[in-house]
């Protein structure tokens, strides 16, 4: 009986606006992203764009290829953030789709690396939209329970997104070239502007919506505002938003470093041919999928979001470097892919976290500061994974170590953010939430786990 009334509940939560139209919608977006993001790790394992622009063995200047992407993509989540809670997500995502199409043209016009590289971080100033967009919508759209499983759900876009990528960007490069494949991401990019036509910034604002569903979503946000929460000003104090910007940090490192590097060292490491390469890696990004979609749910469940970002950052250090080493090659390809999606974990559950500190007004300003520091300082990953490889004369087991080091310090800010939690009793926690976001104990206001 209990099976059948969790089914039948599992259906009814699929029968609503959000889940069947915001969610899936969302999800696109972040695939068709990723395809703008992914694109060059497929570029820079090409002979005839590595001759074309003179780039065979520059690994340095290949690895800056994603990093100035990320400097751009750093630095504008921050204004892209502010901008979202002025004029609402569904504006600022459709501005940022056209940039998306236009940087992609542009990069396919490139005739040096300066074109390339000016290309590939205008790229990241427009796709910078992308987190303060998902999260608010995901704030205002879905209720406090399901905020984890919403963000696992559309993140996967970053792992799904890719394993489309993987066939489809190398399809298009073989009939069309390396130039032809941009151009036609850049026409891609623009489908987001007409899903998100049809969907407004608030629920209360949607035409045809069920009665029923906006008053679930409505009632259950206004029991989040008898929890008292953050100002943002109060949030740039706070020891645990810190914290989380920390491991944010090496989320993006981990999960991009990883997009751009794996088919390189696939091909010139691991000796597998460059359709065989894109095939595994595929199989791989569903596997990653599948990790993220299962954490979220999990982290849900439990109610344990920092712990379970925490043992995820664990286990993806202790089985970073014998995966990537001593499995064989076909192995090597699924499981490094796969690990994508367990660096991914705990972006997913940041935006719970940061739900449960923070106002809602000032979601989307939250969001633009974590994932803008976060990713403007792991725009140094890819380069220095590079830079790595460089130094050991080709070897890449140093890149694998520093990724594995990184995802250790992760877990301890998760750890750590899960100890401040655990401070106070938790009816105290219930009722004031504040001051462990603060780690202020005498405030008598610490913040359970989300």
């Amino acid at each position: 009986m209990n099976q059948h009334g969790g089914n039948s509940g599992m259906r009814r939560l699929w029968q609503t606006r959000r889940w069947l139209v915001v969610a899936p919608f969302l999800l696109l977006f972040w695939i068709i992203g990723q395809f703008d993001k992914a694109n060059i790790s497929l570029v820079i394992a090409d002979q005839s764009f590595l001759k074309e622009l003179s780039l065979a063995g520059r690994q340095t200047a290949l690895g800056s290829l994603m990093s100035v992407f990320f400097f751009g993509y750093g630095a504008a989540i921050f204004v892209w953030g502010f901008l979202v809670d002025r004029f609402g997500p569904r504006l600022c995502l459709m501005v940022g789709s056209a940039g998306w199409g236009a940087a992609m043209f542009l990069m396919s016009q490139a005739s040096s690396l300066e074109g390339l590289l000016l290309a590939r971080f205008l790229l990241g100033v427009a796709e910078g939209n992308m987190w303060p967009v998902s999260n608010a919508l995901t704030n205002r759209w879905f209720p406090a329970r399901e905020h984890s499983r919403a963000q696992s759900f559309w993140l996967t876009g970053a792992t799904s997104g890719t394993a489309i990528a993987i066939p489809v960007v190398t399809a298009l490069m073989l009939a069309n070239g390396w130039r032809g494949m941009m151009i036609g991401l850049a026409v891609l990019s623009l489908i987001p502007i007409v899903l998100f036509s049809f969907v407004a910034n608030r629920p209360a604002a949607q035409k045809r919506l069920n009665p029923r569903e906006l008053d679930e979503i409505e009632s259950d946000q206004k029991k989040a505002l008898v929890v008292e929460r953050l100002s943002f000003r109060d949030l740039l104090q706070s020891r645990s938003f810190w914290l989380i910007t920390g491991g944010m940090t090496v989320s993006t490192t981990t999960v991009f470093t990883l997009i751009q590097w794996i088919p390189s060292f696939l091909v010139s490491q691991r000796q597998l041919p460059f359709i065989t390469m894109s095939r595994w890696i595929t199989v791989g990004y569903v596997v990653a999928t599948v990790v993220m979609i299962l954490a979220g749910t999990i982290a849900d469940r439990t109610m344990q979001r920092a712990r379970t970002a925490a043992w995820t950052g664990i286990l993806m250090a202790v089985v970073m470097l014998p995966g990537a080493l001593l499995l064989p090659p076909i192995g090597s390809a699924v499981f490094l892919a796969a690990l994508i999606g367990g660096g991914a974990v705990s972006a997913a559950l940041n935006g719970a976290l940061l739900h449960a500190m923070v106002r809602p007004e000032a979601i989307a300003r939250g969001t633009g500061i974590y994932t803008g520091v976060g990713t403007f300082i792991s725009a140094l990953g890819p380069a220095l994974f590079g830079r790595l490889i460089q130094a050991l004369d080709g070897a890449y087991w140093g890149g694998f170590l520093y990724l594995a080091l990184l995802n250790l310090a992760s877990a301890t800010c998760y750890f750590t953010l899960h100890r401040i939690s655990a401070r106070v009793p938790q009816a105290t926690a219930v009722l004031s939430p504040l001051a462990a976001a603060t780690g202020n104990r005498s405030s008598g206001m610490p913040v359970a786990e989300p």
